[in-house]
């Protein structure tokens, strides 16, 4: 199993995002496994494409759709928030973001060990190991 960060996806599915090519070198390499999200990837993904990447209406549109596709496994995170907060705290005055405290919640439940992601705040977290 290997968890998809929100920045990877976005790097994944927007051609003009400086590393686009080596997203889609990775994904080359683990298309044949078992590829997770939670939901709040999605809010995250199309939050930060709608509004800061500014993609077209009909880019935001494909995004959603690919992200629901099917070829990602979707886990519900919204009952591990308390835990994400939580670990948040342990992490002070690090300061970091929620959603990566989230992320690394829900990897830790599910005994995730990879990431694909190009954000560091993964690096020498838990038992995680970046692929970027």
């Amino acid at each position: 199993m290997i968890f998809l960060d929100a920045n990877y996806i976005l790097t994944l599915l927007i051609p003009t995002l400086k590393q686009h090519k080596r997203a889609v070198k990775i994904y080359e390499q683990i298309k044949d496994q078992r590829l997770i999200i939670s939901n709040s990837i999605i809010l995250e993904v199309m939050t930060v494409s709608n509004i800061k990447i500014k993609v077209s209406k009909e880019k935001l549109e494909e995004i959603y759709y690919k992200l629901n596709s099917g070829a990602f496994e979707i886990i519900e995170d919204i009952t591990l928030y308390d835990d994400a907060i939580k670990r948040q705290m342990d992490y002070h005055p690090e300061r970091l973001p929620f959603f990566d405290c989230l992320y690394l919640e829900v990897m830790t439940q599910l005994g995730i060990t990879k990431i694909a992601t190009f954000d560091r705040h993964f690096d020498k977290k838990e038992n995680i190991s970046r692929l970027y």
